[in-house]
Formats: C-alpha cells, structure tokens, sequence
C-alpha cells in the first residue's frame, strides 16, 4: 500500500511538488528559529515565530488532507467500487502526505549537509577565516520533523472522516452520460 501511496502522490505533480516545497521551507525556518530560541539570550521572539511555523503546519496538512480526499473523490469512489476499503484508502492518502513531509524533511538535510561541506570548504581553503557555527544543527532538525509528523496525525483524522463521506456511487453517476 505504501508503494501506492508513493506512486501516487508522484503522480499528482503539481500539488506533490508545491506542498514539498513548502513543508520544505517551514521546517527550515521552524528548524532555524528553533535553534536561534534554545539559547535564550540569542532570539527574544523565536518562540512567537515557533508558534506561527507549527500553526502554519497544521493549517497547510489539514489543507493538504482537504485537497487530496476532496480532489481525488472518484478515484477513491473507484477503489471502493474494487473492493479497497477505507482502510486501505486512508493508508493511501496518509501514505502521500507522510511522503511529502518525509521528503520535505531530507531535501532540508540535503541543503544543510552542502551548505556545511561548503563552509568546511571555505574555511580550509582560506578564503573564509572565521566559522563561528553552523547554519542550523541537526537536532533542531529531527526535533522539528518529529512534530511536523506529529502534526500530520490531525491531517490523517481529517483525511479518514472526509474518506468514510465517499460513496462507491459517486464513480458511476457519470458512467451513461
């Protein structure tokens, strides 16, 4: 079911890739501001930026949910027609949206491993004298993942409630037409 769900949200190009992005960039800036709040002399507001990040997470996955179960209505309508229950349709879609944020999570892990190996590069050639720390940890990184996943969970109720409203009628209203 997994390499379904996978198979499918790569399909689906467009939103996989907008959303990606996006998960991207907020948890590089939730990873950031996290790391700029653990010393607390560092960032006075961090915590106020950590706040509107997570919140904004949780508005993007329940949208996420939202789009994928509102969008693909006969599709999934299709499958229960087949004989996929709604278990097997919310291992689908919750298996696209984990996919998102997963991959999300390593194009952030990515950046911050050549963005250190770029720096390391610098500081040996000479041509950057002083590295004081690196961009963003990778603690903070895993921390911010590990809730982002967290927060997908709300998306996945979301997901299964919109999931059970699907009729198996509604793939074969257009079928004579």
């Amino acid at each position: 079911m997994w390499r379904k769900a996978i198979l499918l949200s790569l399909r689906e190009k467009k939103v996989f890739t907008i959303f990606t992005l996006i998960y991207t960039i907020l948890i590089f800036l939730t990873s950031l501001f996290w790391d700029l709040a653990l010393p607390p002399s560092q960032l006075e507001g961090a915590g106020f930026f950590l706040a509107i990040f997570f919140g904004t997470s949780l508005f993007l996955s329940l949208l996420y949910a939202w789009i994928l179960v509102s969008r693909k209505r006969r599709v999934w309508a299709t499958l229960k027609c087949i004989g996929y229950t709604n278990k097997n349709i919310i291992t689908l879609v919750s298996g696209i949206i984990f996919f998102t944020t997963i991959v999300g999570f390593f194009i952030v892990i990515e950046v911050l491993f050549h963005f250190t190996a770029a720096l390391a590069y610098l500081h040996g050639e000479n041509i950057l004298l002083e590295v004081d720390e690196l961009l963003i940890g990778l603690g903070p990184v895993i921390i911010t993942s590990a809730l982002f996943i967290l927060v997908q969970l709300v998306a996945f109720f979301l997901a299964y409630r919109k999931v059970l409203k699907v009729r198996p009628i509604i793939a074969l209203k257009k079928v004579g037409e």
